[in-house]
């Protein structure tokens, strides 16, 4: 795996000035319209633009950035790519509800009850541990999630739990590596973003999207580059050795003709008469 690459491949690409600008001046739009549900819309095509990203880091293309040619396809992959985001963190909400439960019991200091706040204490901290232990299950398995999607853009491909768990399990030491640099990029992003703030506030509108681009472009080509690994995973199939061919038999060998004169001789040897 090259980490170095992974967060500097962009600057490699002769347009690369271009490409993340259009990208910053997309994400500014939609951070701007954040409150309104079209403001949306610019997330979701980044998800398809990365998709298309890792698809390039996957296949060995010289300078993966893609071009913003395909806002209608990157639309419709985003999309895709958000309804399994979403499918897989539906059970986030089955495991919080403990955790409600036992704060609605111990707000206002359970009516007095001890008893309730014990138990609605006991249920907060389940429900705050089974969110943990999902949440961190659900960050484990994304990389092979985006992976097994971007193989043919089927939400039903985002969804096959079973392949999903082995590919992450045959992978893990590569996983754990790329979860822990994707988090650093975003503490580090995080950090700097901020920095905005010195430029009487209008740096932000520039630093905040171009940080979160830079997250996305980093975190999928470390997905790309776990694709490509595993492209030559399955073994190639044993090569079966040739049928060694029949000698052809030489029709006026002595050996051929010698049985036959033997078996005619035997034909008309006269019977013994009592």
């Amino acid at each position: 795996m090259d980490i170095g690459r992974a967060l500097t491949f962009y600057t490699e690409d002769p347009r690369w000035k271009e490409k993340l600008g259009i990208g910053i001046g997309m994400l500014l739009v939609s951070t701007l319209l954040s409150f309104v549900l079209v403001g949306i819309v610019g997330f979701i095509i980044l998800m398809g633009y990365s998709v298309r990203l890792l698809q390039n880091v996957r296949d060995g293309k010289t300078h993966p950035l893609p071009e913003w040619d395909q806002w209608g396809e990157d639309l419709g992959r985003g999309f895709k790519l958000f309804v399994v985001t979403f499918i897989w963190a539906i059970p986030i909400f089955f495991v919080m509800i403990p955790t409600m439960i036992g704060a609605a019991m111990t707000d206002g200091g359970g009516g007095g009850n001890d008893g309730v706040v014990f138990i609605g204490v006991l249920l907060i901290t389940c429900g705050t541990c089974l969110s943990i232990i999902y949440g961190l299950l659900y960050a484990y398995l994304t990389p092979g999630i985006t992976v097994l999607f971007a193989e043919d853009e089927k939400i039903s491909s985002g969804l096959r739990v079973k392949e999903i768990w082995q590919w992450s399990r045959e992978r893990v030491g590569e996983v754990l590596i790329v979860l822990l640099l994707t988090l650093a990029v975003g503490v580090a992003m995080s950090i700097i973003a901020p920095f905005g703030v010195l430029l009487c506030g209008i740096g932000l509108l520039v630093t905040l999207p171009a940080s979160m681009l830079l997250t996305y472009l980093i975190q999928y080509h470390l997905f790309g580059q776990l694709a490509r690994s595993g492209k030559a995973l399955v073994p190639a199939a044993a090569p079966v050795a040739p049928v060694a061919p029949v000698a052809p038999v030489d029709p006026f060998s002595g050996d051929v003709w010698s049985e036959e004169v033997e078996d005619v001789v035997k034909d008309q040897e006269p019977t013994d008469v009592l």
